[in-house]
């Protein structure tokens, strides 16, 4: 199921199952870069595509990532490579993957006809700081990011007490993803800001989905997208964190198959 496609010299690794109108899934930082069991479901409703970002997994360039934008145009050039911009997209993104989906949507509206963000990253609240997710032991990422920590994804990062005990294939496939995160989310710290303002020219059909107990972003943040996208809906997920995807894939599934409907 993994493919590649090459664009400027570059690899991109993606995964693709499915018949149907074309679903893009644009993945978070953490956690959700397998395919996970969810897309399995929702291939039977359209194709689904996975793409890696650059620098995560077999996907490549990853050090030459400067901002935000950067990963806007090489969307803009998947989206043509992969022959799927005949026709408005829906596009699912998740955490950074969100936010990346989010930038697409308001600043090439024509390409994404529906769009559905699972705790975005990209803006800012003073009053209510995303916490930091950079330089964390994996015990307290886990503790940062689920809110049931005996989700075995998180019971697995809870009992990494050293991560120079784990295999250095692992250990290296990190770095080089965590590297490419920071060169996009280091400074301005997760938030481009001027996506708050952008976000107006957004004509996707929009249905944001948060986690209730969510604490790296708050809900808070959850409205303030609502706030700012022409029609979009919120959905708070209870009984879960951040990774909605890993928690509560059912709740995005509801989300997603009401606006494919």
């Amino acid at each position: 199921m993994t493919e590649t496609i090459h664009i400027g010299g570059e690899t991109v690794e993606f995964r693709r199952q499915g018949s149907g109108p074309p679903l893009l899934y644009l993945h978070g930082g953490i956690g959700d870069t397998d395919w996970l069991p969810v897309f399995d479901e929702w291939a039977r409703h359209c194709t689904v595509i996975q793409t890696l970002h650059p620098g995560f997994g077999g996907s490549t360039g990853g050090e030459k990532l400067d901002g935000i934008e950067d990963l806007v145009f090489h969307y803009l050039d998947v989206i043509e490579s992969l022959g799927l911009g005949t026709e408005p997209i829906s596009i699912v993104g998740a955490s950074f993957g969100g936010w990346i989906a989010a930038e697409l949507a308001a600043r090439y509206p024509a390409i994404v006809g529906r769009l559905v963000l699972v705790g975005p990253a990209g803006l800012w609240l003073d009053e209510h700081p995303p916490e930091e997710l950079f330089g964390r032991e994996p015990r307290d990422l886990a503790a940062l990011l689920f809110h049931n920590l005996d989700h075995p994804i998180a019971a697995m990062m809870a009992q990494v007490s050293d991560i120079a005990s784990l295999p250095e294939e692992i250990i290296l496939q990190q770095f080089k993803a965590m590297e490419a995160l920071a060169r996009v989310a280091w400074n301005p710290y997760f938030h481009d800001p001027k996506l708050e303002r952008l976000l107006a020219r957004v004509q996707a059909r929009t249905a944001i989905v948060w986690g209730a107990e969510d604490r790296f972003f708050p809900p808070l943040y959850g409205q303030r997208f609502a706030a700012a996208i022409p029609g979009a809906s919120l959905h708070v997920v209870p009984d879960a964190g951040h990774l909605v995807m890993l928690e509560r894939p059912e709740a995005v599934s509801t989300r997603l198959f009401a606006m494919l409907a």
